[in-house]
Order: structure tokens, then C-alpha cells, then sequence
């Protein structure tokens, strides 16, 4: 239901997502041991130059995702992704998002409002999708007085309509 009301959100009108991305994995990897599980389904729309954004980053994707863990935790977030082809098979992927955290027995992050930046490394599978590994961190930048920010690795597969 909450996705829903999330996807209900997309203005009408809007244009169609150019990819959508499927991810699963380790949530808080790097915290001696894994924490939880997680899914997450991303849409990623069309770029759109900005006049006073560098030339090289007119190629930057808008996105809007989900994130789920097996402890309670729902993360739904929008944000940006750079995607640069390494060769004709390899992409390297910066991405930076803001959304809204919610815990029900997932673990504590110091409020609602988190950050994620992370790099994703895809190797093309065909014409229209790849599949890849994502590592991220999701933290709340120090605007509360906890802040003990988390890493997730998870495999991502990406198909274009």
C-alpha cells in the first residue's frame, strides 16, 4: 500500500522511466556482519540538461526507489545517477539520493530524513539490461545527534523497456 501511494505521487504526465532496477542484498555490511536483508526496486527517467550543471553531467538520470529490509526497515528516496560507459560492456554508476526513513524494529540511523551515495559497477547483458553490484552508504549527514550511517551491498539488475 505504501509503495503505491509512493508511485501514485509521479505527476501525471510524467514521462515513462527509461530503466527500471531490480536490487537485493546485505544491509549494514561493514558493521561486523550483516544486520538485515534487503530488496529494492528503482525507476530511472530520462536525463534533462540544467543550463548551470557542467556539460558532462547533462547525461545524469533523476530516480525515485524503494528499499526494504527484512527487520522492518523502509527506505523510499529520490535522487540522481551518472551512468559512464566503461568500454562497450562495463558501466560505472555514482548515485545520490535523499528519502525518508522509517524503522519498525530495523535498525536506528538518527531520524527520518537519510543520504545515500554509492558507486554501482554493471556489466551489460544484452541490448536492454545489465547486471551489477552497488555498494552504498545511507546515513543522515550529521543533522541529528546520532549518526551511525550504514553500508549496503547488494546485486542490481537493470532492464530498459
Amino acid at each position: 500500500m505504501l509503495l503505491a501511494a509512493f508511485f501514485a505521487g509521479i505527476p501525471a504526465g510524467a514521462e515513462q522511466p527509461v530503466a527500471v532496477t531490480a536490487s537485493a542484498g546485505a544491509f549494514s555490511v561493514l558493521d561486523g556482519g550483516v544486520q538485515s536483508y534487503e530488496t529494492g526496486w528503482e525507476l530511472s527517467f530520462a536525463p534533462r540538461p540544467i543550463r548551470w550543471v557542467p556539460r558532462f553531467l547533462h547525461k545524469t538520470n533523476t530516480t525515485l526507489g524503494v528499499m526494504a529490509t527484512s527487520r522492518g526497515t523502509l527506505y523510499v528516496y529520490g535522487g540522481f545517477r551518472y551512468d559512464r560507459p566503461l568500454g562497450k560492456s562495463w558501466w560505472l554508476s555514482p548515485q545520490w539520493a535523499t528519502g525518508l526513513y522509517y524503522r519498525d524494529g530495523g535498525r536506528e540511523l538518527g531520524g527520518p530524513l537519510e543520504f545515500r551515495s554509492g558507486i554501482e559497477l554493471s556489466r551489460r547483458l544484452g541490448e536492454r539490461s545489465r547486471l551489477g553490484l552497488l555498494l552504498y552508504h545511507l546515513s543522515n549527514a550529521r543533522l541529528y545527534g546520532f549518526n551511525p550511517g550504514g553500508e549496503s551491498l547488494v546485486l542490481t539488475y537493470t532492464a530498459r523497456p
